[in-house]
């Protein structure tokens, strides 16, 4: 049987806390047809030296992993600004990728505004985990919550939800305490709905089909 080995680098470490868990989730939907199994998803964690750029870093760490990598997951934060966002953040890496990577598949992981966008696309799980007692309208562009990828500020809405949450045994939890809950019980299904998830899993899907993981 094959097995996906699949790597993110990501901006930050709330990001960690949170998509490894959800894509290793979302790989294992997308591979079980062909009989593939999916390994946990591991962060690449990326630390610039000396003159070097972070496109650089990023090459230079991944071939230093490459021997169980399969692909490699990018993340940065997406905008409504799309294209300067592409020419700022993937287009550099893409050349640098061709020029000293390690021969793996690279896709992006783009969520509108911030991964939290993501992290708030299931209001039935944040119910969960925050509490049933928030109210849309005391938290940050409450107004659009069913909405996730027109909100100004993904993270600032999601910890207004988790602050609202008025049970005292869920007064001040982290980041690191709540993200990895709500991606292992999200549902796929309603992240279907959001145009950034679907790019991801179709160039997702056609890296696959590159690597003849996957036929059609």
């Amino acid at each position: 049987m094959k097995q996906l080995n699949a790597f993110i680098t990501a901006e930050g470490c709330t990001d960690y806390d949170f998509l490894p868990v959800l894509l290793e989730r979302a790989l294992a939907g997308v591979c079980l047809p062909y009989g593939i199994t999916v390994a946990a998803v591991q962060p690449l964690r990326v630390t610039v030296r000396g003159k070097e750029s972070k496109h650089e870093a990023i090459c230079r760490t991944a071939r230093l992993a490459a021997v169980g990598m399969t692909l490699l997951f990018h993340h940065y934060d997406g905008s409504a600004d799309i294209n300067r966002e592409t020419r700022k953040y993937w287009d550099p890496l893409l050349r640098e990728w061709g020029r000293s990577g390690p021969g793996r598949p690279l896709v992006h992981v783009v969520p509108v505004r911030e991964m939290e966008s993501w992290a708030l696309a299931d209001a039935a799980v944040l119910r969960r985990v925050a509490g049933s007692d928030w109210n849309p309208k005391d938290v940050c562009d409450g107004e659009k919550i069913s909405d996730v990828e027109r909100l100004k500020d993904p993270k600032r809405t999601l910890n207004d939800v988790i602050a609202a949450g008025r049970r005292r045994r869920r007064a001040g939890r982290e980041p690191r305490e709540y993200l990895p809950l709500i991606a292992e019980t999200l549902n796929l299904k309603l992240l279907e709905r959001l145009p950034s998830y679907r790019l991801w899993k179709d160039e997702t899907v056609e890296a696959l089909r590159k690597l003849e993981l996957v036929r059609d």
